[in-house]
This record gives structure tokens, sequence and C-alpha cells, in this order.
């Protein structure tokens, strides 16, 4: 029979209130004075008290997806957004699938964690495997950044003459895989309280770091299209493009700088660069108006808006 028990809130200081609870509650769990009550907040905004730890059960989310009459395009739309949505097992199925399989398996593959449990003809089933106790958004952030880093080291390179674009594509998609991965977790945070708690991330932190994540995933693309460019033209060893270029990597580890360090000169001083940055291309541009030279000024600015992007969550979220 569930026991209803009722207690008057009592405060018992300027910032903290006290509520007794049932002896017959504390004589079944053989508690005694300074032992440890813990509390989980639910979604609900219920308080559950426990007198030993309470080990979090894994909801178990399965959904299948059918793939007749899909592009490949549509389905994986479906996979991102199950993966997103915390999904623990995703079967996709269709007397379809084999036109799309290899298609299917990369796509898999490319989120952290999901596994390729049981495949057949028209079935194919993943387990996602993430232990998030094991998961920190700032270890995953730094992970991004770092690959970042050494996508533009590379594509620069490139503009002396080196083929790197293959290498660079591997490191956008692990880039990708580490977005995903930061979202589907920032999401979790923001509607359930425990995850929340476990990561110590409210509202505020996780548009923070989504935010932050979003701009690291589209600088790496915009890289990854400079190296395209220049693995597809004769654009090379150009002074004045490098310089550009170079350029934009030091911004790049300015703000990021500023982003680990909480320096909110140094973001400020970011966006008097773009200003000066923005000048210099449209400088370069009415003198190299050639379509790959425009392609490539059209990336660089984008990047300088990601950057300039950066350097306001450091200014706005201190």
């Amino acid at each position: 029979m569930l026991k209803i028990h009722i207690r008057r809130l009592v405060k018992s200081g300027e910032a903290s209130h006290t509520v007794s609870l049932p002896k017959n509650w504390i004589d079944d769990n053989k508690l005694k004075r300074g032992d440890l009550i813990y509390i989980d907040e639910t979604q609900n905004n219920e308080l559950v008290l426990n007198s030993k730890p309470n080990e979090r059960k894994r909801e178990i989310k399965e959904i299948s997806i059918t793939v007749d009459n899909k592009s490949i395009d549509a389905i994986q739309r479906e996979i991102t957004s199950a993966y997103i949505n915390n999904f623990n097992v995703i079967s996709i199925m269709g007397k379809d699938l084999g036109k799309h399989i290899k298609e299917i398996r990369q796509i898999l593959h490319d989120f952290v964690a999901l596994e390729i449990s049981e495949q057949t003809a028209t079935k194919i089933v993943a387990n996602d495997l993430l232990n998030i106790d094991e998961f920190s958004v700032e270890k995953t952030i730094r992970r991004m950044d770092m690959l970042v880093r050494s996508i533009l080291q590379d594509s620069i390179v490139a503009l002396d003459g080196e083929d790197l674009h293959e290498s660079i594509v591997y490191r956008d998609l692990d880039v990708n895989r580490q977005y995903f991965l930061v979202y589907r977790i920032l999401k979790s945070a923001m509607k359930d309280k425990n995850v929340s708690r476990i990561f110590n991330i409210d509202g505020v932190a996780a548009h923070y770091y989504w935010y932050l994540s979003v701009n690291l995933e589209n600088l790496a693309d915009h890289a990854k299209n400079i190296s395209q460019i220049l693995k597809s033209t004769k654009i090379k060893k150009d002074a004045e493009i490098k310089e550009l270029y170079s350029k934009m990597e030091q911004a790049y580890l300015d703000v990021m700088k500023a982003f680990f360090n909480k320096n909110m000169a140094l973001a400020e001083s970011i966006n008097t660069f773009r200003r000066d940055y923005s000048i210099e291309l449209e400088n370069f541009y009415k003198e190299n108006n050639k379509p790959e030279i425009v392609q490539i000024i059209g990336n660089l600015r984008e990047m300088s808006t990601l950057i300039s992007n950066i350097s306001r969550i450091v200014m706005d979220y201190n």
C-alpha cells in the first residue's frame, strides 16, 4: 500500500530549509544520525529519497527505420535523428536495404559508439554502446579543436603543392562524429535533470557548448572545401593567399585560446581582426577574380564569421 506522509517545510537559516523524515522509514532502512540520504530529482520535478546511491537504470529506446522507396539522404536524416534522440537500438529494414547497404554501414560508422550487432538481407541493427559516465563535454570540444587545427595546418600546406585532401576529408568526418556526440549529450542534458547534474551543465551552458561545436564543425567544412579547390585547380605557391589563410589560422588559435582561458580582451580583439580581414579579402578579390580564387575567398570570409561567432561566445557567456 502506498504510504503518504505530509511534512511542513521549516526555514532553518538564511538560505536553507529542512523537512523531517518519517520515523518508520528511518527504522526500516536502519538509518542513524549522520548517515547520508541520497536525493534524486526526476524529470517531473519530484524528489526521490534513497538510503543507498541510486544506480541509474538505462532506458532502452528502440526505433525501426524503413528504407523502401527512400533516398539515401532521407535514410541518413532518420538515422541521425534517432542517434541524436538517444535511441539505443536502431533497426533499419526493408526489401531495398541491399541497394543502400554500403552507404548505411558508413553512416552508422560515422556515429560514436554505434555498433552493428545484426545484419541480414533485409535488416541491419545497430546498438548504442555509449557509456555516459565516461563522456566529457570539454574533452570532446578539445578533441574537435585539435582536429580543426590540424585540418587548417594541412590545407595551408596544400598551397605548397602537397595533396593532403583525402587525409583532411577523414579528419573532417571525425569532427562531424564528435559534433553529433556533443549535440546528443547536450540535448539529453537539457531534457533530463539527471544528465544535466552528471555533467554539471545547465541550459545556458548546454547552448554555449552546442553553439561552439556548431562553429567548429563548420570551420572544418570550409577548410576541407579549400583543400578540395586546391586539389582540383592549378593554384599553387600563391604567397598572398597563403598569407591570408595563415592570418585566418592565427585568428582561430587566438580565439580558442580566449575560449579555454576565458580571456575576454583576446576575444574582443577578434572582432577588430574580422573587420580588417574583410577589407583585405575585398581588396584581394578586386585584383584576383578567377573562379577558384573567388571560391577560396568566399570560404575564408565564412571562416572569419565563424571565428567571430566563437569570440562572441566567450564574451557573452563568461
